[in-house]
């Protein structure tokens, strides 16, 4: 349970999401006499302490809760070569939602561009109202303006988190940084100007944060968090502004590699265990608990049906996220990440980003598939990917993809015993993905694929993970392996490779241009109707056709439906 590593890093959150129930349900009854009525309290009556400020504070960080396993996660991810969602009979067809995102054929109605947008309006909303409120305690004379400038700039910091998704996936959005002046409708900002305006207010905020790392400031943003944002910025301004700033990044990395007070961790799994609030890597998480703070609930998305009875999950799983066979053979076959696949004489061995090969129950015997595909080569015995027998590793996306297809993500422990939702903490940033920027930036400036100190950074990395170091950047891409080499591309495989599922790879496929090769890694579909695009205006996603119903002063994105 998850009460073995509850601590003061879950109590802000706790406290958060009581104070949303208090403004929320302000006239709720109580019949237990014996306990505070904190139901009864109004929002004039709290702010009474340090303790109720911070769990203020708290409403905006619970507002991150559908940020791993959401619809964020689906727009960066599933559209990549390293995740998707086949349809499996008449699982997860959903109008073909799933499809549409893989072959890049979305429309403006399906749900995840505008689950992403409400989620993201939403943070910034609620950052706004934070900071509103408690500009309002400095004027009833609660606070000084030096307290409430405290709370707005970590607030500010988180707001321009929410901000970097918004122009990373619409590009031209409404920019509201008021919440007292908020326009009812607010008109779209174009994307430089956005960019321009949220890295200024970062520039300005990030210094007042705090430097210390301990249980008072996991889980919120501090100064090395809040840098590492301005670096993923910077690292995207040739996307977003069409200006390159590889030497901030450089910079950024610099300071946080070496002042910093992260290293990384000699276990790579140990920032994915469930007891990984212990990770020195780990800059920023996002404190999940099975029971306080739910949301990340990647077993259910990923694990077979049968699945259940491997780990002795309380709940079944669906039957989902599956990664893609190139992606998987990236990996080299002594590479720790990568993980072993299970075996007709042995369950897998060691953990792995990936659950492959044939599945065992917590008894020791064969997970049996009793609703198998009768074209499966496997049978009815649980069999990920098919691993080794020379069949495809998903016969096709849709819409009779085997149940069993496809190998799962394992990269974040799944403990005995689980509920649905993981009490593992998402790590937002780490460690080694600085240590990939910069290997990146400085490679962009050299143009040397034998750089030295590009090929350190990455090299410590494989290191790790107990691979061979590279002696050059340069190299055949993971899923167009028979284009023979280009430019970088080992260090983008590795990029991918170390930082799968973490939400990078969209980002990295638009930064390098790879984006429009997506043909090359879709999945046969044979569904009536499913169709490829490729096309330079699918880097961004549609404003949603309700947002645009709601609001008749946003502006839709170039390619897509106005109306």
């Amino acid at each position: 349970m998850k009460t073995r590593k509850l601590n003061m890093k879950s109590l802000l959150l706790i406290k958060a999401i009581m104070f949303v129930i208090v403004l929320v349900f302000p006239v709720m009854s109580c019949t237990n006499l014996d306990e505070k009525l904190y139901t009864e309290l109004l929002p004039d009556e709290f702010f009474q302490s340090e303790e109720e400020f911070l769990a203020a504070l708290g409403t905006a960080y619970v507002r991150l809760g559908g940020y791993a396993s959401g619809d964020v996660n689906n727009l960066q991810e599933t559209t990549t070569d390293e995740m998707v969602v086949p349809t499996r009979g008449s699982d997860w067809d959903d109008g073909g939602n799933w499809r549409r995102l893989h072959l890049h054929s979305w429309k403006y109605e399906d749900n995840a561009t505008g689950g992403a947008w409400d989620f993201c309006f939403q943070g910034v909303s609620t950052c706004n109202n934070v900071m509103y409120q408690f500009q309002q305690q400095v004027v009833k004379g609660s606070i000084t303006q030096e307290v409430a400038d405290q709370y707005a700039a970590e607030l500010r910091v988180l707001r321009g988190f929410f901000y970097w998704q918004l122009i990373d996936l619409y590009g031209n959005v409404p920019l509201v940084l008021d919440w007292a002046t908020a326009e009812a409708a607010p008109p779209t900002k174009t994307r430089a100007e956005v960019y321009n305006a949220i890295v200024a207010d970062l520039e300005d905020a990030v210094p007042a944060l705090s430097k210390d790392r301990n249980d008072n400031t996991y889980g919120r943003l501090t100064y090395w968090a809040g840098k590492t944002l301005l670096a993923k910025l910077y690292m995207n301004a040739g996307v977003y502004v069409g200006t390159p700033q590889w030497q901030k990044v450089i910079d950024i990395c610099d300071e946080i590699i070496n002042d910093g007070p992260y290293k990384l961790t000699e276990d790579y799994f140990a920032n994915f265990n469930e007891a990984n609030n212990t990770s020195s890597e780990i800059i920023w998480a996002i404190p999940y608990d099975e029971v306080f703070f739910t949301g990340f609930n990647l077993p259910m998305q990923t694990l077979h049906y049968g699945s259940q009875f491997t780990y002795n999950l309380t709940a079944q799983p669906w039957n989902g996220f599956c990664s893609l066979e190139e992606f998987y053979n990236s990996y080299e076959a002594t590479d720790k990440r990568k993980g072993q696949p299970g075996t007709v004489t042995e369950p897998f061995v060691g953990r792995g980003n990936f659950l492959a090969g044939i599945q065992y129950n917590s008894n020791g015997s064969f997970v049996k598939d009793d609703g198998h595909d009768k074209k499966d080569p496997d049978g009815d015995t649980l069999n990920f990917g098919n691993i080794g027998t020379g069949q495809p590793q998903i016969n096709e996306l849709g819409p009779q993809s085997w149940r069993q297809s496809g190998v799962r993500i394992g990269k974040w422990e799944f403990t005995a015993g689980a509920t649905s939702d993981l009490s593992n903490d998402f790590g937002i940033f780490r460690l080694a993905d600085l240590h990939l920027m910069k290997a990146e930036a400085l490679w962009r400036l050299s143009g040397d694929a034998a750089d030295v100190d590009a090929l350190a950074e990455v090299n410590m990395i494989r290191d790790r993970a107990g691979i061979d170091p590279l002696a050059s950047l340069d190299g055949p891409l993971s899923f167009a392996i028979e284009d023979g080499s280009v430019a970088g591309g080992e260090l983008f495989n590795e990029m991918g490779r170390e930082m799968a599922f973490e939400h990078n790879r969209r980002q990295d496929l638009i930064r390098w241009g790879f984006w429009e090769m997506n043909a090359k890694w879709t999945i046969p579909f044979h569904n009536v109707g499913d169709v490829t695009l490729s096309d330079e205006y699918l880097r961004l996603f549609p404003i949603n056709r309700d947002k645009l119903s709601a609001n008749p002063n946003l502006d839709q994105n170039p390619g897509y439906p106005t109306e």
